[in-house]
């Protein structure tokens, strides 16, 4: 999510636990027009950067302020903690001054709400469903749901059903909209077209798989897959990138010990006919080498060391293999695995033979199809929701 650096700053000192937390206090408030996204799960958190970087894209001075019901630590870096009762809550509109408020699905909260209705922001129910209504505080009180529903300027639902039981509920019709889920997406990674085009030449009609951010502990069994991989195709080139620049020298020593011919990108800008694993050891974003490896194994998913998020190969249609470490994009991953776009590696064993198989280019080609479509999918809802909120933003900060 895009923050100004006091905040940033602010935010990691709130999850240090060398810190006492007091709910009230905030950040220095960063100039421009502030949006205020009330979350229910980290989950959404996802979601909402997205959100905020489509809406910042053009350069406007826009931030989305996040803030979780059910606050912790762990997303100090990420989001606010939620005000709880009237005083926190005016005091926090009073800070942050939002012009507009995003509730994300979850429960309604009829004070904080009420709150946001008295300091005329103009809210959002996005990824609405009905789920819920039915524990909201005072309910029961006559008009007060579809009071409290009429107060959201639009309702974009996730689906026919929940527009249904919405407007039962009290929406009224001329607000809802059905959008679908607005779903996380990572960001484009940026790439060097001349270098692209080099590499391209350079490899020609060699087949390629890329390791991305993998560790010096995984080159055994990188190494291992690719002797199994080599099998079908000869030619077949790795490309390892790891995930500390430091270590190239020890991965390009292991490969070596291996038997394979190594070639160090900071020595060799580009790799030969007989290089076998080319270690990349420079600065370049992972998106040239997304773009020039149609397979990719996401390093440190078989020993849990931490991963790059699946959805930066998938939309740049690289086909995507892991393991079950995918800690913090377990969503991601469930979504490409449900769509058939990627494949789950059980085991190290299994690497190779899943490399070998993808091999043929027409299962490259369905697993990155897919993979595409699932990513291109949530990107038009939130392309939408976003361009939804821009043109409401020309109204409301004149």
């Amino acid at each position: 999510m895009t923050r100004s650096l006091a905040i940033a700053a602010y935010l990691a000192g709130l999850g240090s636990p060398e810190r006492p937390r007091d709910p009230t206090e905030q950040p220095p408030r960063p100039p421009g027009t502030i949006i205020w996204a009330r979350c229910s799960h980290p989950d959404q958190l996802t979601a909402i950067e997205t959100l905020d970087r489509k809406l910042s894209e053009d350069g406007d001075p826009v931030r989305v302020i996040a803030t979780l019901s059910d606050w912790n630590p762990v997303y100090a870096d990420r989001s606010l903690p939620e005000p709880r009762g009237r005083p926190d809550i005016r005091r926090f509109i009073d800070h942050w001054q939002p012009v507009m408020g995003i509730w994300v699905r979850g429960d309604l909260d009829p004070i904080l709400l009420a709150e946001m209705a008295n300091a005329k922001i103009a809210t959002l129910f996005v990824d609405a469903t009905a789920a819920g209504l039915d524990d909201v505080a005072g309910k029961w009180v006559p008009g007060a749901m579809r009071s409290m529903l009429s107060q959201f300027e639009a309702v974009l639902a996730l689906d026919q059903n929940a527009a249904d039981r919405l407007i039962q509920a009290g929406t009224p019709a001329e607000t809802v909209l059905i959008t679908g889920a607005m779903e996380d997406c990572a960001p484009t990674l940026p790439c060097n077209e001349a270098e692209r085009n080099e590499l391209a030449t350079a490899i020609g009609t060699r087949p390629v798989w890329l390791a991305a951010a993998a560790s010096l502990d995984e080159c055994k069994d990188i190494a291992r897959a690719h002797a199994v991989a080599s099998r079908r195709a000869h030619r077949l080139l790795l490309i390892f990138v790891p995930k500390n620049k430091v270590m190239a020298g020890h991965i390009t020593g292991e490969f070596r010990k291996y038997g394979f011919n190594v070639a160090l990108r900071s020595s060799q800008p580009e790799p030969t006919e007989i290089t076998q694993v080319y270690v990349v050891n420079t600065e370049e974003e992972l998106g040239l080498w997304y773009r020039v490896a149609p397979i990719t194994y996401l390093g440190g998913t078989l020993d849990g060391g931490g991963c790059r998020d699946p959805f930066e190969a998938a939309a740049l249609g690289s086909a995507v293999l892991y393991g079950p470490q995918v800690s913090p994009y377990q969503r991601h991953a469930t979504r490409l695995n449900a769509a058939g776009a990627s494949r789950l590696i059980r085991s190290a064993s299994d690497l190779g033979p899943t490399v070998e198989s993808l091999l043929a280019a027409d299962q490259t080609a369905q697993l990155a199809h897919a993979a595409w479509d699932v990513t291109s999918r949530g990107a038009s809802v939130t392309n939408r929701i976003a361009a939804f909120i821009q043109l409401r933003l020309e109204e409301l900060v004149q």
